[in-house]
């Protein structure tokens, strides 16, 4: 089986293969990377709001938010249109944005921080989460990430709920 994906990848002109798997894969080729998560908190983290994104400004930055961050699934452009509540948060840098993130306040759910051209540091990551939070009522929260360490989100005080760990195969 993971032959036959490896080689469709390839038919497609990927470089990559990239699963999410519990078992382990090394023996197949496979490296270790960071997975999904979904982490909890009882309480949404305090700090400073960010700015937030209008839909022209979301159209622009998201497509290029998540290039190169292992296992996102909503690169695609346009794919956030069907999310008409969510509210998105940027990262401001001058006069560009160096990150945004979705914040879905009716499902108090935040979506990983994706960052432009480079991955962000773990401040930038928590800034980002930070200022999506603001975004909701005091409460309970989740989070989902895709290929981010846990470390600067547990600071923060979520707790890891769920997670699969992610597999890469290089495939030139």
């Amino acid at each position: 089986m993971l032959l036959e994906l490896a080689a469709a990848a390839r038919q497609h002109g990927a470089t990559r293969l990239c699963i999410y798997s519990t078992a382990d894969l090394s023996a197949a080729g496979f490296a270790r990377r960071e997975g999904y998560r979904r982490l909890t908190a009882s309480a949404v983290p305090a700090g400073d709001p960010l700015p937030v994104l209008d839909r022209e400004a979301v159209a622009a930055v998201w497509p290029l938010a998540f290039v190169g961050q292992w296992g996102h699934h909503r690169v695609q452009p346009g794919v956030n249109d069907a999310l008409p509540g969510a509210i998105y948060v940027g990262l401001p840098g001058g006069d560009d944005w160096l990150g945004l993130c979705r914040v879905e306040p009716e499902r108090r759910h935040i979506d990983g921080p994706g960052f432009v051209g480079r991955p962000g540091s773990a401040e930038q990551a928590q800034a980002l989460v930070v200022g999506a939070g603001a975004q909701l009522n005091p409460g309970p929260v989740t989070l989902e990430t895709w290929g981010d360490h846990a470390e600067a989100y547990l600071e923060l005080g979520f707790s890891i709920a769920e997670e699969c760990p992610g597999w890469e195969l290089a495939l030139n």
